[in-house]
């Protein structure tokens, strides 16, 4: 039983460890978007690129707990809620590496008067990504403040899909006005859609961590 408790422990320490990578990842997106907007694409490139290394050490560390789950560690029902929760967790640091990789792809001129708009809702993506990082942590520590944090991934999920309307209706504005054609347009809108997307799975993961505790609880 100590071998097997062993293993879970470091299973547990592979979560956390997952899940601030998962993190850095999202965080790149504010070291990443200010080239975007200064048009520099040589160095939003070399950006993307340390943020696929970054990805690649979160798919490393997930790979690692599968193979902790193959062996044994937790009981059946437990070890399938870890691997779904594991799953939907690397798909956030997906979806923002699929973001920035479009942004790379596009290389269209940003428009000077979206900036701010798109500080904040990065800064806000940003923010849901560490509060689900928090949650994650205190999944195997304090199920209460697990809980807590899970309900402010969904209240950070619903602001950024404030942001990401108001600027989807700025955009198509400017764009009736003739300020840019319809390519730059549909570039920037799906730039806002998938950093949207990135919350959008943040909370599927916060979702599964309610339902882990569901569980817990009896």
């Amino acid at each position: 039983m100590v071998k097997l408790f062993g293993r879970e422990s470091r299973v547990e320490q592979h979560f956390r460890e997952h899940a601030q990578l998962v993190y850095e990842c999202v965080e790149m997106l504010q070291e990443l978007m200010p080239y975007f907007y200064q048009g520099d694409f040589d160095a939003l490139n070399e950006k993307v690129v340390e943020m696929s290394r970054i990805e690649h050490q979160a798919d490393e560390v997930r790979r690692i707990m599968e193979i902790e789950f193959f062996k044994g560690a937790f009981l059946p029902f437990d070890r399938e809620d870890r691997i779904i929760l594991a799953e939907l967790v690397d798909s956030v640091a997906d979806m923002t590496q699929e973001t920035a990789y479009g942004i790379c792809l596009s290389r269209v001129q940003f428009p000077p008067k979206f900036e701010d708009d798109f500080r904040e809702m990065v800064d806000a993506v940003c923010a849901a990504a560490q509060v689900l990082k928090e949650c994650v942590e205190l999944l195997d520590q304090d199920l209460a403040k697990s809980i807590a944090k899970a309900h402010e991934v969904e209240a950070n999920e619903e602001a950024v899909d404030m942001i990401e309307r108001r600027i989807l209706k700025r955009l198509y504005d400017a764009y009736r006005d003739g300020e840019f054609g319809i390519l730059k347009l549909l570039e920037l809108k799906n730039t806002v859609i998938r950093l949207g997307n990135i919350t959008d799975r943040a909370e599927d993961a916060s979702d599964r961590v309610l339902i882990m505790v569901a569980k817990r609880r009896g």
